[in-house]
């Protein structure tokens, strides 16, 4: 009785610090409209902090609850003026993803400082020891944290709900300008409020700091059962976060009595489970529901370029050159990232659907592929195949309950699936070669060619990846792809002549996934081994990273994204080992300096300004529409 008694005061533990996690989130939502990506970098931040005052600088624990906190918010408070408040009032993918640029660089700034080796900090004496409540004897530290966490999370909601200062700020949040009017400082207010809430992510970091190991990288897996919990509470629900935080705690406890490695995944499942009950979370938090993501829409004009062939010409023939000016593998591996980014762009460009789950098909397709070959020696085109059609009926499945979601829940939601799917494969060792990986790969003759000649291969990867792009640019031309970027542009207008939009992005994301499984399962031949990072959160934000780069919707702008991502990561992986300071860094450029990315610009500049009238030969047939997104039948024949 007694050990399930500690199991169940052990998830009110976790409970109360994704409670206090989780009620920064949502304040910081429900204030600013700001989904902060980088909240877990903060929890880890205060960890750390904390972490170096006692063990280095002796001070005692109250102190570092103190300077933690004050720390963090201070910040957060910086990152706001200097960065995030460039975004206000712009569409939400673009915070979303500065934070997840902020996050990386925070983690790996820390990492170059602090190091990667963990270590426990001290409980102050008068917290050590465990107390006899009676039925069983617990660690008074660990009630601590119980008892704080219940009374700030309190003191929050009081805070807000009955008192001046939360009137103030729920009226910045909801109506800015007239509390201008009456003389209320809505930017103090602002940056109190992100101050506060990050102040209680550092403090959450510190009082977990006894009770874990702290490292760089704590803050990677707590962000994403914040974010399971926030969305399952409602977003912006303060109450809603502070009750499925604890619940999320006892569910994940419980789930541990039966089966232990699955107290983590327990929670994403909760959170899809509350989703299809309760769309809009269980205490029906902001409706972002209509938050719908339009990131830079090209014109129709700069379309036409990318949908006209002789941009594709242009492209086939830089990529048959390719592996003749750089090594083959690494010329193999640029198209094949750009063909994954490819599949996230056509949800995140022409279906306005931010999806950071996509990794899961990519890893999924690429582990069938090589089990089938390694374990049970089916041939290799046949495991392709199978790998392709076996990662598209799960999206397929998948898809059916994403696609009734929107904006951020669809983000969130995604994001989940693909938690999910990494645990699954981590939890079969014996198949997937758990953290050591899959091995044996190996390329065979095929038709006479030798696929283990890497230039040979690169070849026939290119091959795939032309009729894959070919297929996409036939699609985009066709009445379904103008009807998905009519959809993107203005569903109500859509659904009023009839379309079906639900049914228009299930096969969005199916495609999507398709587009990946077939890049994933070629991925792992060209390094004939699989990886767990195939699978992992980081593979689902590198091709969005790569889009934006390279210039969302414009189709070959993926392919320059992957190329210069993976042609600087070659160098600096020589040079250094902070490839995600370099990475954090590429976001918060794109996302506040060019948000078109490389080709995105380009066009814009040579084509979208340059008046149709000052246009010649194919330049004016592909530019000579008016200035509006496609969202008619009018260029299917484009």
């Amino acid at each position: 009785m007694s050990y399930y008694a500690i199991l169940l005061f052990n998830g009110l533990v976790s409970g109360g610090v994704l409670a206090l996690m989780s009620l920064g989130m949502s304040i910081i939502f429900g204030m600013m409209r700001v989904v902060n990506f980088m909240h877990g970098s903060m929890f880890m931040l205060g960890a750390v902090t904390a972490l170096v005052l006692g063990s280095q600088f002796g001070l005692s624990l109250w102190v570092g609850f103190l300077v933690s906190a004050v720390f963090v918010g201070t910040t957060g408070i910086v990152l706001e003026r200097l960065l995030i408040r460039r975004l206000y009032g712009l569409d939400l993918a673009y915070v979303l993803i500065l934070t997840f640029g902020l996050s990386l660089i925070m983690q790996d700034v820390v990492r170059i400082f602090y190091g990667v080796t963990s270590a426990p900090y001290l409980v102050p004496d008068l917290l050590k020891g465990a107390v006899n409540l009676g039925f069983v004897s617990y660690p008074k530290y660990r009630l601590f944290v119980v008892i704080v966490s219940i009374g700030l999370c309190f003191g929050t909601w009081f805070a807000l709900e009955r008192t001046r200062l939360g009137a103030l700020i729920r009226a910045a949040s909801e109506r800015p300008d007239l509390l201008k009017c009456f003389g209320g400082n809505v930017p103090l207010l602002i940056s109190g409020t992100f101050f506060f809430a990050s102040a209680l992510a550092g403090l959450a970091g510190a009082l977990s700091a006894p009770l874990r190991n702290v490292s760089p990288f704590m803050g990677e897996e707590m962000i994403n059962f914040v974010f399971a919990v926030v969305v399952a509470g409602g977003m912006g629900s303060i109450a809603g976060s502070v009750v499925m935080g604890f619940a999320s705690g006892l569910v994940s406890a419980i789930a541990a009595i039966f089966y232990a490695p699955a107290s983590t995944a327990v929670i994403y499942i909760l959170m899809l489970v509350v989703l299809l009950v309760r769309p809009g979370g269980i205490f029906q938090g902001i409706d972002i529901s209509h938050f719908a993501l339009h990131y830079t829409p090209m014109t129709e004009r700069a379309r036409q370029v990318f949908l006209s062939r002789p941009a594709a010409l242009v492209a086939l023939a830089a990529a048959l050159l390719l592996p003749w000016v750089i090594y083959p593998v690494l010329a193999t591996d640029i198209i094949l990232w750009g063909l994954f980014a490819l599949g996230f762009d056509l949800l995140f460009a022409f279906g306005g659907l931010l999806s950071f789950g996509q990794a899961a098909y990519w890893g999924t397709s690429a582990y069938i592929t090589g089990i089938l070959m390694v374990k049970l020696g089916v041939p290799m085109l046949l495991s392709v195949l199978t790998g392709v059609a076996a990662s598209t009926a799960v999206s397929l499945l998948f898809g059916l309950v994403v696609a009734r979601k929107k904006g951020i829940y669809f983000s969130m939601i995604t994001f989940a699936f693909a938690s999910i799917v990494y645990f699954i494969i981590n939890q079969f060792p014996d198949f997937t070669g758990g953290e050591d990986g899959l091995h044996g790969l190996v390329r065979p003759t095929l038709l006479g060619l030798d696929l283990g000649d890497d230039r040979v291969f690169y070849y026939v990867s290119l091959g795939a990846v032309a009729l894959v792009v070919y297929a996409i640019l036939r699609l985009l031309k066709s009445p379904y792809g103008l009807a998905l970027l009519g959809a993107r542009e203005n569903e109500q207008r859509l659904m009023s002549i009839g379309y079906n939009v639900y049914s228009l992005r299930v096969k969005a994301y199916v495609f999507s996934a398709l587009v990946c499984s077939i890049g994933g399962a070629f991925y792992a031949l060209n390094h004939q081994f699989v990886t767990l990072e195939m699978v992992s959160w980081r593979a689902s934000g590198e091709p969005v990273m790569m889009t934006l780069l390279g210039g969302a919707g414009t189709i070959f702008g993926p392919f320059v994204g992957s190329g210069v991502v993976l042609m600087m990561r070659s160098p600096l992986s020589s040079i250094t080992d902070s490839g995600s300071l370099f990475l954090g860094i590429l976001f918060v450029t794109i996302v506040l300096l060019f948000r078109r990315g490389i080709l995105g610009e380009i066009v814009h500049y040579s084509v979208d300004r340059v008046p149709p009238a000052e246009m010649s030969g194919s330049g004016r047939r592909y530019a000579s529409k008016p200035d509006r997104v496609v969202a008619t039948g009018d260029a299917a024949d484009a």
